[in-house]
């Protein structure tokens, strides 16, 4: 599980800063689309990353990668002549990251009441 999690971590890294980059990225034709896509990625991406390295707890070091991350395609796209950096980019990745957080918490709370009841 983790060498298949890796590889499709890096594989979506790749997807992601090739779209990110690129002039004309995917679009989804609903208000907003762009910070969906980012809402999208970065929850995607801590789950990727947390499923990659299951030894550590998705806790502040995988944040701050993944925050690092969401900062280096904003600093890229700044240089770029046909994109934008933007903050509201920047904080809906760190909203995709804190809703997976939250996500897994709840999880281990369910699965932690769930064995208890079993007792």
């Amino acid at each position: 599980m983790t060498i298949s999690s890796r590889l499709l971590l890096v594989v979506t890294l790749c997807f992601i800063s090739w779209q990110a980059t690129i002039r004309n990225g995917i679009s989804v034709p609903v208000a907003n689309s762009d910070k969906i896509l980012h809402f999208l990625a970065f929850y995607t991406l801590a789950f990727l990353l947390d499923f990659s390295f299951p030894k550590s707890r998705f806790g502040v070091l995988k944040i701050i990668v993944l925050i690092g991350y969401g900062i280096l395609i904003e600093y890229v796209q700044s240089f770029l002549p046909y994109r934008s950096a933007e903050v509201a980019d920047l904080l809906t990745d760190v909203v995709g990251i804190t809703v997976y957080a939250v996500t897994i918490f709840l999880l281990r709370r369910l699965f932690a009441y769930q064995h208890y009841r079993q007792m």
